[in-house]
């Protein structure tokens, strides 16, 4: 079924919907304007300073105001020290490599197209996305210093004002957020969540009174619905959850978004109560009361429901219980499997690292870092045989486009390259024009910079359909503006930056967008048929008997499987940016994939909680039989999901779902090997059978969804 919110953008001409498109996106919706109060004061804060000592670098600096995560306080200090400590790494890493080749002008170009390699590389595999991000943006400040004929004591000191630059920006942008802590403490992940589900709480409350909905209610519920939750799956993506919760919030996460968007396209149709919807209703409010409580103090959801399956003068009522039900289930088994790795023999205490599980063994990973590359690499020897240095922003920009999950879908550079122009030409070199010549003084200059900043973080604070061309503005103004420490009556230097943001935009959408791409319906249904596949695998899994081995098979597909997730809400939010004569089949599957991708989320974290018996971890050492049970029903699970992922892949298979249900072995087994009293089996009949009745209801569920769509 495709919502309302997916539908409305077909149903009249562009312009209209461009407009309608413009106003939902710009609207305020609550903690806007503050995170744009603190994004403003830490980049203008930044730049004054930067100014006043006049430090090299220093449109990166202000720029962190933007790209410091903001989740909580702790984090906010965690990641301003992550920061840090990459700064050191890529410093280390120029000056060491400086050393072996700065004096071989032959030896730079191999030089510099390696250490491009290894950005891109980390940008795809640190766990840390703020470690990622120092390392990344000191190098491609960096690297250029030493491709220029200078002497190395006046390079190592500009490498290292670079270097500053950007801890300044960092540290100013970490006591902007602690002030603002201090003012206004709060979990925004919690809240964030808590104001949808309040919202969604509200709408089934009215209907269950009779009463119309409130326009606090409605207003809430439909910028939510434009809003997303793109900017929540950010702020947690960058938290320092332990991973197995990160998985569980981000199911839940997914669903409330579901909750909200159900609940906005309900509120648009009449409706009338028919018997049994005011119970039905009334429970589901309390329901969703019980679980704000559950997630305010941090604790699991204790609710035992089932979603009702008859029609409801209601519209999507069903649906939403049966979207509401899987909250609880995300929490099955909620004691994670790392909380036993270091009982197990051999097996080291995990520490985390700097790197992905999977990043030595997924291909992807190399082939993100080869584009990346080939595009920054295009870019230098273009600049290096034109002889012009003034473009070399180039570098910076393909580095800037590759943190906002690049490739997504063509559309994107649309807004890569209307942000440069809007912060470039219109904003930056517009104000060298008509406004600079007219102001003499840091003041004015702050009130100006202060201004343009708000606009680009309006629009960056907007979902994910358009909060890259903030960050675009951002960047390209700064660039334009903020090199330099006076002002400059030649518009030949911000011609030259523009030129090289261009430059940058251009080759990124060649390597990125032209050579090994398509289009973000198809590229969706491709990682769904993906996270089928490494689904099937997890399934499976494990495949050896030795635990250390075991554990780092299944900790590559929990990566694997993560990615594909975020992969498929990636090409979701890019697909609402492409438009042709299939936008409405592409609409309908996109809706059906992100309703589907729900029921997997919940599989995938009950299948987690499974493994605890397969890998036989303490008090969870079930007896053979049962476990050899339990391991034919995992497979024949793992052989209808290849199945349903060969269906979308457009074979020609028939359902060979069995009549026999796949629990048959394991309701036999129990009853034969546990009898009664004996305590050692009270923890399987409690949890294995349970969760596994839940992981073939909602197999059932998506199979009998997709075999009839």
């Amino acid at each position: 079924m495709v919502n309302a919110i997916d539908a409305t953008p077909e149903s009249f001409g562009f312009f209209p919907w461009f407009r309608s498109f413009l106003k939902e996106e710009l609207a305020p919706y609550p903690g806007r304007s503050v995170t744009v109060a603190r994004m403003v004061i830490a980049a203008t804060v930044t730049m004054i300073l930067i100014m006043m000592f006049r430090i090299p670098g220093g449109f990166e600096g202000a720029l962190y105001a933007f790209m410091v995560a903001r989740d909580d306080m702790r984090s906010t200090l965690k990641n301003g020290i992550s920061i840090a400590v990459a700064y050191t790494l890529g410093v280390v890493f120029i000056l060491t490599c400086a050393a072996l080749f700065a004096s071989h002008p032959s030896a730079r170009f191999l030089w510099f197209a390696a250490s491009m390699f290894v950005v891109f590389f980390a940008l795809d595999t640190f766990q840390d996305f703020a470690v990622s991000l120092g390392f990344a943006v000191i190098m491609v400040l960096a690297l250029p210093i030493w491709q220029t004929q200078d002497t190395a004591g006046n390079r190592v000191e500009l490498t290292l004002w670079q270097a500053f630059a950007c801890v300044l920006g960092t540290l100013i942008t970490v006591l902007v957020e602690a002030v603002f802590r201090s003012l206004f403490p709060k979990n925004e992940l919690m809240q964030g969540m808590d104001d949808r589900l309040s919202g969604v709480q509200g709408l089934i409350e009215a209907y269950a009174d009779g009463e119309p909905i409130s326009e606090d209610v409605a207003n809430r519920l439909v910028k939510y619905t434009i809003v997303g939750v793109s900017g929540l799956r950010r702020i947690l993506a960058r938290s320092r959850y332990e991973r197995h919760y990160r998985d569980q919030l981000t199911a839940v996460i997914a669903l409330a978004g579901r909750l909200v968007d159900l609940s906005s396209s309900s509120a648009k149709y009449p409706h009338e109560l028919r018997n049994g919807d005011r119970e039905r209703l009334n429970e589901l409010a309390s329901q969703i009361a019980a679980i704000r409580q559950s997630l305010a103090e941090s604790r699991i959801p204790e609710l035992d429901s089932k979603p009702v399956f008859e029609p409801s003068g209601i519209p999507l009522l069903p649906e939403m219980e049966r979207t509401l039900s899987l909250l609880p289930q995300v929490f099955s088994g909620s004691e994670s499997i790392d909380a036993y790795f270091p009982s197990i023999p051999d097996q080291e205490e995990k520490t985390g690292g700097f790197f992905k599980d999977d990043a030595f063994q997924n291909p992807a990973h190399i082939a993100f870092a080869m584009r990346g590359c080939l595009a920054a690499t295009l870019c230098y020897f273009t600049y290096e045989m034109l002889d012009w240095r003034g473009i070399s922003t180039a570098v910076t920009t393909c580095v800037l486009t590759a943190l906002s999950n690049v490739g997504t879908s063509r559309q994107k550079q649309l807004l890569r390259i209307t942000g440069a122009i809007a912060g470039g030409l219109m904003l930056g070199i517009g104000s060298q024009i008509f406004i600079l010549p007219y102001i003499d003084g840091i003041a004015g200059f702050s009130l100006l910079f202060a201004s343009i900043t708000a606009v680009a973080a309006w629009f960056a604070t907007s979902s994910q359909r358009l909060s890259y061309f903030g960050l675009q503005i951002a960047n390209a103004y700064y660039l334009v503006t903020v090199s330099g420490f006076n002002f400059d009556p030649s518009l030949a230097t911000a011609r030259n930056r523009v030129v090289g943001i261009m430059l940058g935009l251009l080759v990124m959408w060649l390597v990125f967008d032209q050579l090994w791409s398509a289009s973000a319906a198809v590229e969706m249904e491709r990682t769904f048929v993906s996270a089928l596949r490494s689904l099937g695998k997890l399934m499976r899994a494990p495949a050896s008997p030795d635990p250390g081995v075991a554990i780092a098979e299944v900790d590559s597909l929990r990566e694997t499987i993560n990615a594909n997730f975020d992969r498929l809400r990636q090409h979701a939010d890019g697909l609402m940016l492409e438009f042709g004569p299939s936008r409405d089949r592409n609409l309908a599957m996109r809706s059906q994939l992100l309703r589907w991708q729900l029921q997997l989320r919940t599989l995938f974290i009950a299948r987690i909680a499974l493994l605890k018996y397969r890998l036989r971890l303490p008090g969870f050492e079930a007896p053979e039989p049962i476990r050899q049970a339990q391991k034919d029903f995992d497979i024949r699970f793992a052989e209808r999901l290849d199945n349903m992922a060969d269906r979308l892949s457009g074979k020609d298979v028939a359902n060979r779902q069995s009549l026999e249900s796949p629990l048959y072995p394991l309701d036999k087994s129990i009853p034969e090997n546990c009898p009664t009293g004996l305590p050692d089996c009270l923890p399987v009949v409690r949890s294995l059978l349970p969760l596994c009745r839940q992981v073939e209801s909602i197999l059932s569920w998506l199979e009998l969804e997709m075999f009839n769509s």
